[in-house]
């Protein structure tokens, strides 16, 4: 056996292991009794302390030098660049560390699930201040020479942007988007009132009605549940346990359906996307998605540009009003209305396509202040809540629906964030190409445009020359506000 195929081999067992761990992360969210919290937590940071032991080893050191010096083809190439620069990560990051931030996180994270429901922000305070303390030391550990700490934790999710680039990007959609939201809310002023009176898109939804027609939309897609599930989390999310298993989940109120309903094609394009990765590739570096900017913008594609048209819900108007009764009583243009109304909301998750940029804005600029020790955690409530009337004129009435309401934080996903704003204009200047490739008159010839010019290309490029590669240029936001003006004051 090659050196390279040894090597190769020792990357699909270290990710078995990652399996098993997201796997109980999976059930911690979806299913796991209370009474597992602190025995839950151990397990998986013992599982983290493993893998990261495998990744350091000496004996993987070797291999990786062998497969280096014998690489050969592009892709052998990339996957050992891929490979060194991941051990270069590992190795800059403690075992200590690794097992500790697994079972602070762990826990905060069950911590925040029930401390939400019940508004108390007191009792999470400590589990998040160790969280932004581990965090911290790990940012801090990854930062390059002249950055900083946060610095550091973005360079996990978007390769080659530090905190001024993500600045100067906000910075530029701060100056449009606020004046563009308020000319939007105007001019649906008189819908929005008419939209207040229709009493049927109140429901009742009930649960089982919305899980069956959220599985039905997200078949419609293309999402193949012969290798994946969805279930019910406190928090919708996807998750890959390993080829051939991606799973998804939503969230259900059975007063308001839109929120489960987009969710759930939020989720299942991040799915589709892990579904169209090369099974060949599997368990390695060059087998994952590119980036979580480029993940994002899968799922904000199928959300917004697929699911919020008109053709789409044309299409699958009756099966949402076989599922779902009530909506019979709706009329499929004052749906699709509904499903596009931009207000000034609380939820991050629930927010329209217009107002969501100025969620991402304040978690980034809080989340920022957190790491480098600009705002405590205890202030964070009220420097959230200030953010929110500044950036969309309201407050929210308690933590659940302030600064508690995103499980991203406890998860210790710092420097996560800005990707979702990202991944938003990504995901218009992608559609625009596809639509120029007349690739955008059916979902099925969509999906096939994305598998052979995103999900086919793994990680074998960086997101720009993805980005570039598919639609000829390089990251813009240009085509995402050009959509903006197109649907909503065209």
């Amino acid at each position: 056996m090659t050196a390279y195929a040894q090597l190769i081999r020792h990357l699909q067992e270290t990710d078995h292991l990652g399996a098993a761990a997201r796997l109980l992360q999976w059930d911690q969210e979806t299913g796991m009794p209370a009474g597992g919290e602190s025995h839950r937590a151990d397990a998986l940071s013992t599982l983290a302390k493993l893998i990261h032991e495998r990744t350091v080893s000496a004996e993987f050191a070797d291999l990786a030098a062998k497969a280096t010096a014998r690489a050969s083809g592009p892709d052998e190439s990339r996957q050992m660049e891929l490979v060194n620069r991941d051990l270069d990560r590992a190795r800059k990051i403690p075992s200590r560390l690794v097992e500790e931030t697994t079972r602070a996180t762990s826990l905060a994270q069950q911590v925040w699930a029930r401390t939400k429901r019940e508004q108390d922000f007191k009792t999470f305070q400590p589990h998040l201040e160790k969280v932004v303390e581990l965090k911290r030391e790990e940012g801090s550990l990854l930062a390059p020479d002249t950055g900083t700490a946060y610095d550091g934790l973005l360079s996990d999710y978007e390769r080659g942007m530090d905190t001024s680039d993500w600045t100067r990007l906000f910075d530029e959609l701060e100056r449009e988007l606020p004046g563009m939201v308020s000319e939007i809310v105007e001019r649906q002023k008189s819908t929005a009132e008419r939209l207040d009176g229709i009493a049927a898109l109140k429901g009742p939804f009930p649960k089982d009605a919305q899980m069956e027609l959220n599985r039905r939309l997200a078949e419609a897609l293309g999402y193949d549940f012969g290798r994946g599930r969805l279930d019910l989390s406190a928090h919708p999310f996807s998750e890959t346990i390993h080829a051939g298993d991606s799973r998804i989940t939503t969230r259900i109120d059975e007063s308001e359906l839109t929120g489960s309903v987009y969710s759930t094609l939020h989720e299942t394009g991040h799915a589709l996307y892990e579904q169209g990765l090369p099974e060949e590739l599997a368990g390695t570096p060059l087998g994952m998605y590119c980036s979580m900017s480029v993940h994002e913008s899968q799922s904000r594609l199928w959300e917004n540009l697929v699911g919020r048209s008109d053709a789409f819900w044309q299409e699958l108007w009756p099966v949402a009003c076989t599922a779902c009764p009530a909506l019979e009583q709706v009329a499929m243009e004052d749906w699709i209305a509904h499903s596009r109304r931009v207000k000034r909301s609380l939820i991050r998750t629930e927010s329209d396509e217009a107002t969501y940029n100025l969620h991402v804005l304040v978690r980034f600029r809080l989340e920022k202040a957190m790491v480098l020790g600009d705002l405590q955690v205890a202030d964070l409530p009220g420097a959230w809540n200030e953010a929110y009337r500044n950036m969309l004129g309201i407050e929210p009435p308690h933590v659940g629906l302030g600064c508690m309401q995103d499980v991203h934080w406890s998860a210790g996903l710092f420097g996560y964030f800005p990707t979702y704003t990202l991944g938003n204009l990504l995901s218009a200047q992608l559609y625009r190409s596809a639509a120029k490739a007349g690739a955008t008159s059916d979902r099925a010839t969509l999906l096939s445009w994305l598998r052979a010019n995103i999900h086919a290309k793994a990680r074998r490029f960086e997101t720009p020359d993805l980005i570039e590669q598919a639609t000829g240029e390089r990251p813009t936001a240009r085509y995402f506000l050009a959509h903006l003006r197109s649907r909503y004051l065209g």
